[in-house]
């Protein structure tokens, strides 16, 4: 391996997407790799790795591939970042973060603050605005650091080796030994309510449709976007109904019930109206607003409706069809867990494969389909690995087995159940409302995976994850000393009273967590 590509390595350059800092370099290595600094986008050679698609996933496959040592071309039509940067993950953050201070706000009224609350969206527009425009900037110097050429224009396959990008500057043909694909997807259409921008509107709208400050909105959809979406809307005044065709929010294998059920609670107690179990069966759109009929005979009048029913792959403009790349039944690039699609040398990652929708795992994908592509390496997904969290009311976390996964895998679930009630610190900031659940194998302690529910979700999980990949497992958890006072705390004592009874009942155990031996 060059020296160079061996320092990148060693140096461990950050996988976030989002803040991988630029290195300084000098402009060629001692032995002239060419690979530490190329003027683009002259074709001297073919490219190890051309990855179509410049958001989380197709990002974090180039940075993957070019520390492996690869050389790295990265196409992208549109704006660097991709969704998540540009309209998703990173300017929901920030709104949601606001949403967050003034629910607690809210409720330390009477216990420490005094007098009227209130959000300045204005404000807050123009520091979303700021944030995702100061993080696009960033993004040719921290591609430029790794190394990776950045080429603007429309990718589409000639073959399995070459992609022909046309942009501004006329068109070209890209040679590469392999490919990643990172194109997307798009909102899922809802033939009973039509999506004209403007008073329904897609879910990847979300943050134009914030700033039109609507005072009456119906959210259709349970899932992730749609908790969200309630909560923000509603922390900044907007009268919100959840509309759900299932039974219950959130309705995914990784968060218990009881998680879905107090998120619910929640909600409700904040001012939203739920509906479960209701489907949209016409939509008139006028001047004023929408009136929306539901297949129980309800019928509700709104100022906007955001459609947020999941995602569907976009057209195939980039040719992989044509080259016989394999789609299921709704269209989504089927491929093996390795990320190779049913052609050789082509792999696919994030929305447009399907499986979990989220940018945590587009950034798996990408780490494991640009390793593979670049060392032509055989490494496997799995997103039980992969932390799902949701910004809502109640801030959600969660990774590995839920009980009922475990169960379904034929393990003897048992939860360790930790109430944030017992927590010293939630207790003085007002956020008692949360829990903390540990699933282990009963027979033998083996850690498979938990859930967060309550303040510190979003960081907590990763101490789930550690024990998880721990060859300590839950052990793990009880050998390290916490802050005092902290959420961390709590759990650690929880399950060091719970494996102090395990151990005097269980004469076998088996200690590493479930993914404690990598693939």
């Amino acid at each position: 391996m060059p020296i160079c590509a061996m320092w990148r390595a060693v140096r461990g350059l950050p996988h976030s997407w989002a803040l991988c800092a630029p290195v300084a370099r000098s402009a060629r290595c001692r032995r002239g790799c060419g690979r530490c600094h190329r003027a683009r986008p002259a074709m001297s050679r073919p490219y190890d790795v051309a990855v179509i698609g410049c958001g989380a996933g197709g990002y974090q496959a180039a940075v993957s591939a070019a520390q492996c040592g690869a050389r790295v071309v990265l196409i992208e039509r549109a704006g660097a970042g991709g969704a998540c940067l540009n309209r998703a993950c990173v300017p929901k953050k920030a709104v949601a973060h606001v949403a967050s201070v003034l629910a607690t706000a809210h409720g330390l009224l009477g216990r420490g603050l005094a007098g009227a609350m209130c959000g300045d969206l204005a404000a807050m527009m123009a520091h979303e605005e700021a944030l995702v425009a100061d993080l696009r900037r960033g993004f040719p110097q921290r591609l430029k650091a790794l190394a990776i050429d950045l080429v603007a224009g429309h990718a589409r396959l000639q073959s399995a080796h070459a992609i022909v990008v046309s942009g501004d500057r006329g068109t070209t043909t890209i040679e590469a030994r392999r490919v990643i694909l990172a194109a997307g997807a798009r909102p899922r259409p809802l033939p009973a309510c039509p999506i004209d921008g403007e008073r329904v509107v897609a879910a990847d709208r979300l943050i134009p449709l914030l700033a039109s400050e609507p005072k009456r909105l119906l959210c259709l959809g349970g899932g992730a976007t749609g908790v969200e979406a309630a909560f923000v809307f509603r922390a900044f005044g907007a009268e919100v109904t959840l509309a759900t065709r299932g039974d219950r929010l959130l309705a995914r294998p990784m968060i218990s019930e009881r998680a879905a059920r107090l998120l619910e609670r929640r909600l409700s107690e904040s001012g939203v109206t739920i509906l479960k179990g209701v489907s949209v069966i016409a939509t008139q759109v006028d001047d004023a607003g929408v009136t929306v009929r539901f297949q129980d005979g309800r019928e509700g009048r709104f100022d906007r409706v955001l459609v947020a029913v999941g995602s569907v792959p976009r057209t195939d403009d980039i040719g992989y069809r044509a080259l016989g790349v394999r789609c299921d039944s709704e269209g989504f690039v089927a491929t093996r867990e390795t990320l190779e699609t049913s052609v050789p040398g082509i792999y696919a990652v994030g929305d447009m494969k399907g499986g979990p929708m989220t940018a945590a795992a587009a950034l798996h994908d990408g780490r494991i389909a640009g390793e593979n592509a670049a060392l032509g390496g055989h490494r496997r997904r799995n997103y039980h690995q992969v932390p799902l969290v949701i910004d809502s009311i109640l801030p959600l976390a969660a990774v590995g087995l839920s009980e009922d996964l475990a169960e379904r895998a034929g393990f003897a679930p048992e939860v360790v159940y930790i109430p944030y009630g017992a927590s010293v610190k939630a207790r003085a900031q007002g956020a008692s409302a949360g829990f903390i659940e540990i699933v282990h194998d009963e027979e033998t302690g083996q850690m498979l995976g938990g859930c967060v529910a309550g303040g510190g979700a979003d960081e907590l999980v990763h101490l789930v994850l550690a024990a998880c990949r721990s060859r300590r497992g839950l052990w793990s958890l009880a050998d390290l000393d916490y802050g005092h006072p902290s959420y961390g705390e709590e759990l650690g004592a929880a399950v060091s009273a719970h494996l102090a009874g395990f151990m005097r009942s269980r004469p076998t155990v088996f200690r590493p967590g479930i993914y404690a031996f990598r693939d």
